[in-house]
């Protein structure tokens, strides 16, 4: 398997992608391809929160925790991606990328994005 710090740099070369975080449950930064203007821990504590959060929704609407969530806005995207082995992965993307293929290929490439322990 590929080092994880090699597959994130890999996400972060393709076209419309703007940044990439792995983080854990607790907000903490697993690997991070972020523009230096943007602070990573503090990005990663507030996906955290989003992500119980939403997991939270999930189990209200009974549809168990989202898998893949994403939020679409003028300036761009961001996905969040639950992972195997727990962690989470977040994706930014300018609005110009093709979100389409983008989820497909999250999805598919998630259990190649092994974090380890």
């Amino acid at each position: 398997m590929l080092p994880l710090r090699s597959v994130i740099a890999a996400l972060v070369e393709r076209p419309g992608i703007v940044g990439a975080v792995v983080l854990t449950d607790e907000g903490l930064v697993v690997e991070s391809a972020l523009d230096v203007m943007l602070d990573g821990d503090a990005i990663a504590a507030l996906a955290s929160t989003a992500g119980r959060a939403l997991a939270a929704l999930g189990d209200a609407l009974g549809t168990g925790p989202g898998v893949q969530v994403v939020a679409d806005g003028d300036g761009g995207a961001w996905i969040l991606q639950r992972l195997p082995t727990g962690a989470t992965l977040l994706v930014l993307a300018a609005a110009d990328c093709n979100l389409g293929e983008l989820l497909y290929d999250i999805r598919r490439h998630a259990p190649a994005l092994g974090v380890p322990a």
